[in-house]
């Protein structure tokens, strides 16, 4: 416990912006609601999601985009200690990150956030 309150575990999901034309999040929201797949860990334990956001796009380097930057800095403001990256940020073929989700990675590791690739 904390200052009488307790620990609670902050999560965030990370999604691709293209995967959003064919994605609701369901199979995202239905993993982490039941604790399943890769948010079993969280079974039992004070967990909450406080985010949901996505790459800011095929393109765009996130490294000096301002949107993601600022995206970064509210996560860390709101003290999410992990980010999950959803499975559409991986080629299928390969399960190789997307590079602008690997460097958003990167760039979520430099803050002292660590990543876990899975959601559903």
């Amino acid at each position: 416990e904390e200052n009488g309150e307790r620990c609670m575990k902050k999560i965030a999901i990370l999604t691709c912006l293209d995967a959003c034309q064919v994605c609701t999040g369901a199979g995202c929201l239905n993993a982490w609601n039941s604790k399943s797949r890769h948010f079993a860990a969280y079974a039992g334990e004070e967990a909450s999601l406080e985010a949901f956001f996505h790459c800011n796009g095929c393109g765009k380097d996130p490294e000096t985009d301002g949107g993601m930057i600022e995206k970064l800095d509210r996560l860390q403001s709101t003290g999410v200690e992990t980010v999950h990256i959803g499975v559409c940020a991986m080629k299928r073929e390969t399960k190789a990150l997307c590079p602008n989700i690997a460097k958003i990675q990167d760039m979520l590791h430099s803050r002292g956030i660590q990543t876990i690739q899975g959601t559903h």
